[in-house]
């Protein structure tokens, strides 16, 4: 069942009555960072102008979306500008973990056409509008209780996929499954995960002589399996605290790792509260837990097994805004009886409209790297460098990206045309 709840005050009547009517159309941009399909909500929506400048709007329309227990959450928030400022509303769509994309898109197309009413009514366009009522539709709170709910709120998936391609010399091939059970309440959230995948790389180098014969192949195998299976547990203490803990059983080829289990106990704190996470979030979190290896060679600490003790110092921060959004994620953990042995990793990323038609982008992530303890003892061959088979050693790891882009021209939006 879609759910549509109003967060926000709509307008009242005596702020309509001291708002002039407006003589032209309602000016709308539509700034959404997921789940909206533009082409949909243009041709649905087309009593109002769409424009393709923030500054030229007289509604900017900014959805942002977040994970909301067995579906997803769509924030709407309609900020008024020019004959509009000062006015606004909030609006949020709630779609099922069953909902189809077409039905997902058509919620939200519907929230942002019922948010815009109280701005185009302002307008010429108001004497032109129609209010309609679905009768089958009953009066009420149209959200299911968790006592009506005979799967208390669990959401299962189920995927499983592979991939093949290759040529006279060179295959590969990709095969995966995934398993998932989620539950999530105001006061519990439950992850548990199980995955697979296995991937077989073979590539043949061959020699030719003067004539174009073969004078030598060789046949190079890059075969990685991974498979994991993963529980995580969030207790709600607070509108600003949580705490959690999370369980892992794993195996990974590329690491060096036959068997891995890993078990945390964490605290997070969020400066901003939990509600306003769609708009902009901060958290801080520390972590505390146990890691157990099973190596499948020696390690180059002369190691077959072992249990380390680690500790875990999270932040991030994320804010999506008209001008823009940024992100930011920093985190260090460390072993506990040896703090030598520590990875540290920033990364972020913005994107900003410095003016009209004209945004940039950047993004960027480094690692400090001095704990792999997993690397395993001896000398890796030509073969394991080029395909990747094992992680090598290494200090750091980073990543760079930057771009910007300019648009100008017309300031309207309204035409969809599909062909071609």
């Amino acid at each position: 069942m879609l759910a549509l709840c109003v967060l926000g005050a709509a307008p009242s009547l005596a702020d309509a009555q001291a708002k002039p009517q407006s003589k032209t159309p309602l000016a709308v941009y539509l700034d959404c960072r997921s789940g909206c399909d533009g082409d949909l909500i243009r041709t649905e929506i087309s009593w109002v102008n769409w424009v393709r400048y923030r500054l030229e709007s007289d509604v900017h329309v900014l959805v942002t979306s977040q994970g909301a227990g067995a579906g997803q959450e769509f924030t709407i928030a309609l900020l008024g500008a020019r004959a509009f400022a000062g006015r606004g509303d909030t609006l949020t769509y709630v779609s099922n973990a069953t909902s189809t994309n077409d039905e997902r898109r058509r919620g939200v197309l519907n929230t942002i056409a019922m948010g815009l009413v109280p701005f185009a009514a302002h307008t010429p366009v108001s004497t032109s509008l129609r209010i309609s009522t679905d009768k089958t539709v009953k009066a009420t709170n149209g959200q299911t209780t968790r006592a009506a709910d005979k799967w208390d709120a669990w959401v299962f998936s189920v995927s499983l996929g592979g991939s093949t391609s290759g040529e006279e010399y060179y295959r590969s091939r990709n095969v995966y499954s995934r398993f998932s059970a989620r539950r999530v309440t105001e006061a519990w959230k439950t992850e548990a995960d199980l995955s697979h995948s296995y991937r077989d790389n073979r590539a043949t180098a061959i020699e030719y002589d003067s004539l174009g014969t073969i004078t030598s192949q060789e046949t190079y195998t890059s075969l990685q399996r991974d498979w994991s299976a993963d529980l995580l547990q969030v207790k709600s203490i607070t509108g600003h605290l949580s705490v959690g803990g999370f369980f892992e059983v794993a195996s990974q080829t590329f690491r060096n790792q036959d068997l891995r289990v890993e078990g945390l106990a964490a605290v997070e704190y969020s400066v901003l509260q939990y509600a306003e996470a769609t708009r902009r979030k901060l958290l801080v979190r520390y972590g505390v837990g146990y890691t157990n290896y099973q190596y499948a060679d020696t390690t180059i600490f002369n190691k077959i097994r072992e249990s380390v003790p680690r500790q875990r110092t999270e932040i991030e921060y994320r804010t999506n805004q008209p001008w823009g959004g940024a992100n930011f994620y920093g985190e260090h953990v460390s072993v506990l009886t040896d703090p030598s042995k520590r990875s540290t990793q920033v990364s972020g990323n913005f994107n900003v409209r410095v003016f009209r038609g004209f945004s940039i982008n950047a993004g960027a992530r480094y690692e400090w790297i001095h704990d792999q303890l997993y690397l395993p003892r001896g000398e890796q061959t030509a073969a394991d460098v080029l395909l990747r088979r094992r992680a090598l050693l290494t200090g750091y790891e980073y990543s760079m990206s930057v771009g910007v882009s300019y648009t100008f021209g017309s300031i309207y939006n309204n035409v969809v045309n599909p062909r071609f």
